[in-house]
């Protein structure tokens, strides 16, 4: 037999042979890899999805989709070279405080009749007025005192009255019926002793009450219907005839007769002469 004929036989078994090898070792790889995911990774990569056949010209339009429990996502693993961005939350809005360490009282008008006054006192400057108390102390009472200060530069001893209100103890705010509209106040909160003693914590500002009825102020001259007419400026020369005119003349004056009228009338306006 040639030698060339054995040679190429010997290297065609071997190209077999080989072939034969490369699929057993891909086999075995196969085997290798679900054993160690199954036992190892906890995962299952034997499962597959397996699809109903449809039957040709069935397309279940009629029937609603069946939803399907989702998965837990699986951690992403980071990957070299890519930088991952947190989401970072946004910070908790802080809830306002009780107090702010601070002293005043604050006073404010709700109407004709009623007055508003919040305050807040530093344990230090009570602390400091019930000493001054002495034994006083334990039966002195909060209250607000409330002065009538209108049209008068009020120093603390000048007002036209005053009265005091009690208000409950740890109270921050309390609603003042003064009941007098159009008049000026201003309140003190302090401590009052059984004996008259006044104490004052702190003074507020000064507020007035607006009035309960129609201001008396009118307007002492008014405009006549000649006066507003000249107002126009329509002259009686340039281009319109003494007929036109007169005409306008008179319908101005109905116009104005019925919808001007003094202040004491019933219904109607007035045009203030400035």
């Amino acid at each position: 037999m040639d030698k060339d004929i054995v040679k190429e036989i010997f290297l065609l078994i071997f190209e077999v042979i080989r072939a034969l090898g490369e699929m057993l070792w891909k086999k075995i790889k196969d085997v290798i890899s679900l054993i160690w995911y199954r036992f190892f990774e906890m995962a299952d990569v034997t499962s597959t999805e397996q699809t109903e056949e449809q039957e040709w010209g069935v397309t279940n339009e009629d029937k609603w989709p069946i939803a399907q429990e989702a998965s837990p996502a699986k951690p992403e693993t980071p990957q070299p070279g890519i930088e991952r961005k947190e989401v970072v939350s946004a910070p908790a809005i802080p809830e306002l405080p009780d107090n702010y360490g601070d002293t005043r009282i604050v006073l404010m008008v709700q109407d004709p009749d009623w007055l508003f006054a919040y305050w807040e006192i530093r344990k230090d400057t009570i602390d400091s007025v019930l000493n001054m108390l002495g034994a006083l102390a334990h039966s002195a009472k909060i209250v607000l005192r409330v002065y009538d200060v209108t049209d008068i530069i009020f120093n603390g001893n000048n007002a036209h009255k005053y009265f005091d209100v009690e208000v409950a103890s740890g109270a921050r705010n309390w609603y003042i019926r003064v009941g007098e509209p159009d008049r000026s106040f201003c309140v003190d909160v302090g401590f009052l002793a059984p004996d008259g003693t006044f104490r004052i914590l702190f003074r507020s500002n000064t507020v007035r009450t607006p009035r309960a009825s129609v201001s008396e102020l009118i307007d002492e001259k008014w405009m006549s219907i000649e006066e507003l007419y000249e107002k126009i400026g329509v002259p009686a020369g340039i281009g319109i005839s003494e007929s036109v005119f007169e005409r306008a003349h008179k319908d101005w004056q109905e116009v104005l007769k019925e919808g001007v009228s003094s202040p004491e009338a019933s219904g109607g306006f007035a045009v203030s002469k400035k």
